[in-house]
């Protein structure tokens, strides 16, 4: 006689394989997020400098007419905060007018100190440039001349009295720590001058042997760092984008033939 006891029956115990695929993709929910917060952060270490310049911006800049341009001026500093802004223009590029800024006050020199036209700009109290904001000063300018490109310099002082220059010029295919404002007004010849600049400047090729000696150095060294980052963020981000396939799938790990 069968006897039913109401005992639902006893569920099959999980396989050492299931267990390890579970276990497997516990783990890379895990990491994934980890994975993701590592490059994006690495990759804003890269961006970060280059995007911190000051710079000019022109919609209708063009040779031999009048432009208005804009001069995009970040704060970087987490201590102080931006309070004054000195623009230089070359002798061939004349300011016309100055639109106002609210909260700044604007002067033109007409010569400055060092013969050149200079704006300045200083701030109120309450008005300064914040660390990690920025802020946009405008300029209206008689005809610009008839070149590739025209370059500024700009002085940004903060509340601590730390001056930066941003007056350096490009040599080589490097770019240099503090670029000067550059407007481009004729981007072919522009690109000509920039490539036959790097031209002359590029140091000749080393030998092979030359160049296996520097790479035992650097690499026993440790110092190639801008090698290696940018190869590394590729690195994670791949592994992360496999690892969420890997989970979304529900693909169990293949068999390891043992």
């Amino acid at each position: 006689m069968l006897l039913l006891t109401g005992r639902p029956p006893m569920s099959s115990p999980k396989s050492p394989r299931a267990k390890s695929a579970s276990a497997l993709r516990r783990r890379v929910l895990r990491a994934a997020p980890v994975c993701a917060g590592l490059c994006a952060t690495a990759l804003l270490a890269l961006a970060g400098p280059a995007s911190a310049h000051v710079k000019v911006f022109s919609d209708d800049a063009r040779q031999g007419r009048p432009a208005t341009l804009r001069f995009r001026v970040p704060s970087e500093r987490t201590a102080a905060v931006t309070v004054r802004v000195d623009v230089s223009f070359p002798e061939d590029v004349a300011p016309a007018s100055v639109p106002p800024v609210g909260g700044w006050t604007d002067q033109v020199e007409r010569p400055g100190p060092d013969g050149r036209t200079h704006v300045v700009w200083t701030a109120r109290a309450g008005h300064e440039i914040a660390s990690d904001d920025v802020r946009s000063f405008t300029v209206e300018v008689a005809p610009l001349p008839k070149d590739a490109s025209v370059s500024f310099d700009a002085a940004q002082t903060y509340s601590d009295g730390y001056v930066v220059d941003w007056d350096e010029a490009q040599h080589g295919a490097a770019p240099p720590a503090f670029p000067a404002p550059v407007l481009v007004l004729d981007a072919a010849a522009y690109n000509a001058e920039q490539a036959r600049a790097q031209a002359t400047t590029a140091a000749p090729h080393p030998s092979v042997s030359a160049a296996a000696a520097q790479t035992a150095s650097a690499s026993g060294s440790g110092s190639g760092t801008g090698s290696w980052l940018p190869w590394t963020v590729a690195g994670v981000a791949l592994a992360a984008a496999a690892g969420t396939a890997l989970v979304r799938r529900g693909k169990p790990p293949t068999a390891s033939g043992h």
